[in-house]
């Protein structure tokens, strides 16, 4: 963790735990996102710990100009292994443009829109008789629809900017 850029992922590190500042096993540092980790791979394992640790990624990614494959966004590195995942991918741009091909190519999960789209249409049938009801349903599926559209949107948009920041980085 000498390095500048091992200096500066720490620095990230600690900006997106829930306890700042707290130790942390460096053997395991990621489940440290989350406060009072029972384990390893606790980051992984709550919505509250996925949203801290994508938000920490991210930010990685688009600070160092590298795109982690899908298979580093499930491995728990230790610390000094991440880092120098990081340097790695920061002399392999091509490594990077793949993965983020790859994440692209996957899509934001619209099957799942699909199939809450279609129960909720199946419960707006049975609530036809009763406005209050069927108005409810009808709230619930613009509120989800707006949701996953807005974080689909965020999500394109997030890996366009890291294409242009890793196309155009120096190396």
């Amino acid at each position: 963790m000498n390095s500048p850029v091992g200096h500066r992922i720490v620095e990230i590190f600690e900006k997106h735990r829930a306890t700042p500042g707290a130790p942390y096993d460096a053997a395991h540092f990621i489940d440290f996102l989350v406060a009072n980790p029972h384990g390893k791979r606790d980051a992984y394992d709550s919505f509250r710990g996925r949203s801290r640790f994508i938000a920490f990624i991210e930010e990685v990614q688009y600070e160092f100009a590298v795109c982690f494959s899908m298979k580093d966004f499930e491995a728990n590195y230790p610390l000094a292994r991440f880092i120098s995942r990081v340097e790695e991918l920061q002399r392999s741009r091509r490594g990077s443009l793949k993965s983020l091909n790859n994440q692209v190519k996957a899509d934001a999960g619209w099957g799942v829109l699909f199939v809450a789209d279609f129960l909720l249409a199946c419960a707006a049938l049975g609530l036809m008789n009763r406005p209050y009801g069927l108005a409810a349903i009808v709230v619930i599926a613009v509120l989800v629809n707006g949701w996953f559209v807005r974080f689909a949107w965020r999500g394109r948009a997030y890996l366009a900017a890291l294409r242009t920041r890793i196309e155009t980085a120096d190396g």
